[in-house]
């Protein structure tokens, strides 16, 4: 299994949460019933996290100011079917991913399947003509905003495949913000 050993993501605060939560349970319950909504970092870990390897992804981390990530506005991946909440700064989540991803767990790890795009996913099980109709239905409804990445969560997959947070691994604090 993929995901056997779990992933790093971004779990949005609440009410965000709740909000894309909603829209999931709505549009693709299928993805609602594997994991919260949240934004993807790494590859899966290739195996298990050990105490070494989750002090090494604290040390790296901890090195790493928080900062702001912008959500919305709507955005898809045509011709792959779906829609997903756009998130800011590309550049910043990607360092941010090759930083974790530089971790001694992450050696021999899968390659990743796509280039890195970080966004927040509503629905990803729907056909092409269901992306263009939630496209035009939710483009003055779904939330913008922006919050603070303070944190990023390790999850893991429980026995009916739902992702439960195992660890979060907290970055250092600005007063800039």
């Amino acid at each position: 299994m993929e995901y056997q050993f779990g992933v790093i993501l971004i779990f949005p605060p609440e009410p965000l949460l709740t909000q894309v939560n909603v829209l999931r349970t709505r549009y693709d319950p299928r993805s609602q019933a594997v994991c919260d909504a949240h934004i993807s970092l790494t590859v899966p870990l290739p195996r298990p996290i050990s105490d070494s390897h989750w002090r090494e992804l604290e040390s790296i981390v901890s090195a790493i100011m928080s900062f702001p990530i912008q959500y919305g506005p709507l955005r898809h991946y045509l011709p792959h079917p779906g829609i997903c909440l756009a998130i800011e700064p590309q550049d910043k989540l990607n360092w941010l991913r090759m930083e974790l991803e530089s971790a001694s767990v992450f050696t021999d790890a899968p390659e990743r399947k796509y280039p890195f795009s970080a966004h927040m996913t509503i629905a990803e099980f729907i056909t092409v003509e269901q992306t263009l109709s939630l496209m035009n239905e939710l483009q003055t409804t779904a939330p913008m905003g922006s919050f603070i990445c303070e944190s990023v969560a390790y999850a893991v997959p429980d026995s009916d495949f739902h992702f439960i947070e195992r660890g979060r691994l907290t970055l250092a604090h600005s007063s800039s913000h």
